[in-house]
C-alpha cells in the first residue's frame, strides 16, 4: 500500500467524522388546546443561517364532519373558501414572516367550526368536537427562507387538547462510537503494515 492510498484513507476518515455543514431546518409549531386550538405559537429551531417565513395551518379537504375556520379575527390570508358558505374557510396562512434561530411567534384570532354538510356549505358553529374527527385532513406546514417546506399532520384529539408539532430535517446521524473505534483500528492495522513493507524491503 503507498502513501497516496493512506492519504485518501486518512482523508475519507476526516470527511466521515467531520459535521455536516449543510443546513438543518426545524421548527416548533404548538397549538393551544385551552383555545381550542385557535392559537398557538411557533419556534425556528432551525440552523442560525435559516428563517422561518411562512406558515399555513389547514383544516384540509373539506368533508361532511371536518373542521372549517370562520372569518374572524385572524390577521392572515384567508384561502380555501367553503363553497356555499359567505364566512367560511379552511385555510389560514401567513406569509413574510422572518423568524430567525429560537425566536418565537404567536397567532391567534382563530374561530374553528365543523362543516356539517360540504355539498350546502352548511356549519355547525355551536358544538365543540371532543373526540378529533374533524381534525382528520388538518395539518401544519412550514415554510423555510432557503425554499424548503414541511408539514405536519394533527392527531385526532379533541379541540380542548394541545398538541406540539415538529416540522423539519430528521436529525442527521452520528457515528456510533463503536463504528470509530474499528475504523480507527483499521486505519492503525493498515499503517503498520505499510511500515513493515517498508522495513522489509
Amino acid at each position: 500500500m503507498n502513501r497516496k492510498m493512506i492519504a485518501g484513507l486518512v482523508a475519507g476518515w476526516g470527511i466521515w467524522l467531520a459535521p455536516a455543514q449543510a443546513a438543518f431546518h426545524s421548527a416548533t409549531v404548538t397549538l393551544d388546546g385551552d383555545w381550542y386550538l385557535q392559537a398557538g405559537e411557533i419556534v425556528n429551531h432551525s440552523s442560525p443561517e435559516v428563517l422561518v417565513t411562512g406558515l399555513v395551518y389547514s383544516m384540509g379537504a373539506q368533508e361532511d364532519g371536518v373542521g372549517v375556520w370562520e372569518d374572524y379575527l385572524s390577521d392572515g390570508v384567508h384561502t380555501d373558501r367553503l363553497p356555499g358558505s359567505s364566512t367560511h374557510y379552511s385555510t389560514q396562512v401567513w406569509t413574510g414572516l422572518q423568524l430567525a434561530h429560537h425566536v418565537r411567534w404567536t397567532f391567534d384570532g382563530l374561530d374553528l367550526d365543523r362543516i356539517v354538510t360540504a355539498a350546502t356549505g352548511e356549519v355547525d358553529s355551536q358544538n365543540l368536537d371532543y373526540r378529533g374527527a374533524s381534525l382528520r385532513n388538518a395539518y401544519v406546514e412550514v415554510q423555510f427562507s432557503d425554499g424548503f417546506s414541511g408539514r405536519a399532520w394533527l392527531a385526532e384529539t379533541g379541540w380542548d387538547v394541545g398538541q406540539v408539532l415538529v416540522i423539519g430535517d430528521t436529525v442527521p446521524a452520528v457515528p456510533e462510537p463503536a463504528s470509530v473505534v474499528l475504523l480507527a483500528a483499521g486505519l492503525g492495522l493498515v499503517v503498520n503494515a505499510r511500515r513493515r513493507a517498508v522495513r522489509a524491503g
